[in-house]
């Protein structure tokens, strides 16, 4: 077990820390705080939003929205 900046981890959990950012390899965990972003839209945690592993996102005009257009945030508004 490994326990770094207050977030305890599984033994077989594989951590990165690029840019003193706190990454797990599959990227479903994240720090509160955390603010991540993944490069071909996979992840994103994006104004306190943690989006699953497999979660597809694309930004538009300042939206964050899931493919499935199930989750768009606006102006800290929760759109279903």
């Amino acid at each position: 077990m490994r326990k770094s900046k207050g977030i305890l981890l599984t033994e077989n959990t594989k951590m990165r820390k690029p840019k003193g950012i706190l990454r797990k390899s599959n990227g479903i965990l994240l720090a509160e705080n955390t603010k991540m972003r993944k490069s071909k839209g996979i992840l994103r945690k994006s104004n306190g939003i943690l989006l699953a592993e497999n979660t597809k996102m694309r930004k538009s005009k300042g939206i964050l929205r899931k493919s499935n257009g199930i989750l768009s945030k606006q102006l800290g508004i929760l759109k279903t």
